[in-house]
C-alpha cells in the first residue's frame, strides 16, 4: 500500500484538468525515484516531456529508464539543455537558472518561439534571474512560495541530513557539535532538525540580518574557522562556492564530517583538500575519508559525503512526504503557465497562492488530515 499517495491523486487530477493534454515540457531536474513518479503523474495528464540533467551525481540510472519507458525523452550531460530545447518545448521548469539561461543566451531572431513561459525552483537560480538586465518571458519564482521554503527547503532537507548522519555514524546526534554554514530557507530548516535531535547548533552566516535572526531562534552565531576547531559536524547551505576551503579543511578538528546540501556541489573545495591529503579511502555512504596533517605533526581524518553534491538528493535521505509535495507544487505550476502563460507579462512572477492551495489540498487528502 503506498503510504503517501500524492502522485497518485496528482495524476488523476491533471487528467481530469486537461490543461497539460499535448503540451511540451523541458525539464531541467534531478532525476531520481522521485521524478520517476511526478513524470508518471505529468504523463498521466497528458504532457509530453523533455529532461535535461542537473548533476549525474544525482541520477539515477533506473530513474532514466523508467521515464524514458512511459515515452518521455531524457538527455545526459552538459548539452542536455540545449537538446531539450531543440524539441521545441512550450514550457520550462529549471533547477538552478540553467535550461532557461541557455534559451535567453540564443539571439533573439533564432530562439525556439514555441517557448511560453518558465518557472525556477532554486534560489541559486533567481539569484542568476534577477542579475539579468530584462526577462524576454514570464518565470515563475517557485523557490519564493511557502510550500518550497517551509516544507521542501526547511523540514525535507532538515530531515534528510538528520537521517543521513544517523546512517553515517550509527549513533545518537546528541551532544555532538555541529555547525550550519548560511542560515536560509535550508540551513535553518538543518539547525533546527540537528538541534531536535539533540545536536548543539552554531550557526555561520555572512548576512547580518540571517545571524540576527538565528541569534533569536536561539543559536550560537559564531565565526566560521574559529567554531570548525570543535566541529563534529559541518552542513554547508549557502548556495555559494569554495565557502570551505584549504584554512578551513586545516582548521577543522580530526574526524568531522562535511555536508553539503546547498545547489553547488564547489560549496567544499574538494582540489585544495585532495592537495593536503596524503590518503583518501572510499566508504560506504558515498562517503570518503581524506587523511592529513594535524599542524601538530600528528595526523587528521575529514570525512566527505557524497564529493560535495547535494547529499540529502544523491542519497535520498529522510521522508520523501516534503519533496513530493514540492513536485506536485511543480507539476501544478506547469497547469497554471499553460493555461496563463501566453496572457503573463515578462520577468519574475510570484507563485500564485492558489497554486499552492491546491497541491496542499491534495497532499493534505493524501495525508488524509
Amino acid at each position: 500500500m503506498e503510504l503517501f499517495p500524492l502522485m497518485e491523486k496528482l495524476g488523476k487530477h491533471l487528467k481530469k484538468d486537461g490543461s497539460l493534454n499535448g503540451m511540451k515540457i523541458g525539464w531541467h531536474c534531478h532525476l531520481t525515484q522521485l521524478t520517476l513518479i511526478t513524470a508518471q503523474a505529468l504523463v498521466e495528464g497528458g504532457a509530453k516531456l523533455f529532461l535535461s540533467e542537473v548533476n549525474p551525481a544525482t541520477t539515477d540510472d533506473d530513474a532514466v529508464e523508467g521515464i524514458r519507458s512511459l515515452g518521455s525523452k531524457v538527455f545526459l550531460g552538459d548539452q542536455s539543455p540545449d537538446q531539450v530545447l531543440a524539441e521545441s518545448p512550450q514550457l520550462l521548469t529549471d533547477t538552478g537558472f540553467v535550461i532557461t539561461e541557455r534559451y535567453l543566451a540564443a539571439p533573439a531572431a533564432r530562439r525556439q518561439k514555441s517557448v511560453v513561459a518558465a518557472s525556477e525552483i532554486t534560489t541559486s537560480g533567481i539569484e542568476k534571474l534577477r542579475k539579468l538586465e530584462s526577462l524576454p518571458l514570464p518565470v515563475v519564482n517557485i523557490n519564493g512560495g511557502l510550500l518550497k521554503a517551509r516544507i521542501e527547503n526547511y523540514h525535507g532537507v532538515g530531515d534528510g541530513v538528520v537521517d543521513l548522519l544517523r546512517r553515517l555514524t550509527g549513533r545518537s546526534l546528541s551532544g555532538l557539535n555541529a555547525i550550519v554554514v548560511g542560515y536560509g530557507a535550508v540551513g535553518s530548516g538543518v539547525a533546527f532538525h540537528l538541534r531536535k535531535e539533540g545536536g548543539i547548533v552554531n550557526v555561520v552566516d555572512n548576512d547580518p540580518v540571517r545571524r540576527l535572526i538565528a541569534h533569536f531562534d536561539g543559536y550560537s552565531v559564531e565565526n566560521l574557522d574559529s567554531s570548525l576547531q570543535k566541529a563534529d559536524i559541518v552542513v554547508t547551505a549557502t548556495g555559494k562556492r569554495n565557502v570551505i576551503g584549504g584554512p578551513q579543511w586545516q582548521a577543522a578538528r580530526d574526524g568531522a564530517i562535511f555536508i553539503n546540501v546547498g545547489h553547488w556541489p564547489e560549496e567544499l573545495d574538494l582540489p585544495s583538500l585532495k592537495a593536503l591529503s596524503s590518503s583518501i579511502v572510499d566508504l560506504e555512504l558515498k562517503t570518503s575519508r581524506f587523511h592529513l596533517q594535524d599542524g601538530s605533526g600528528g595526523e587528521k581524518r575529514l570525512y566527505v559525503v557524497a564529493d560535495g553534491n547535494p547529499a540529502n538528493i544523491v542519497l535520498l535521505t529522510g521522508s520523501v512526504e516534503p519533496t513530493l509535495i514540492h513536485l506536485a507544487t511543480e507539476a501544478l505550476c506547469l497547469s497554471y503557465l499553460a493555461k496563463t502563460g501566453a496572457s503573463l507579462g515578462h520577468g519574475e512572477h510570484p507563485i500564485p497562492y492558489e497554486v499552492e492551495q491546491s497541491s496542499s489540498l491534495l497532499a493534505l487528502e493524501a495525508l488524509r488530515a
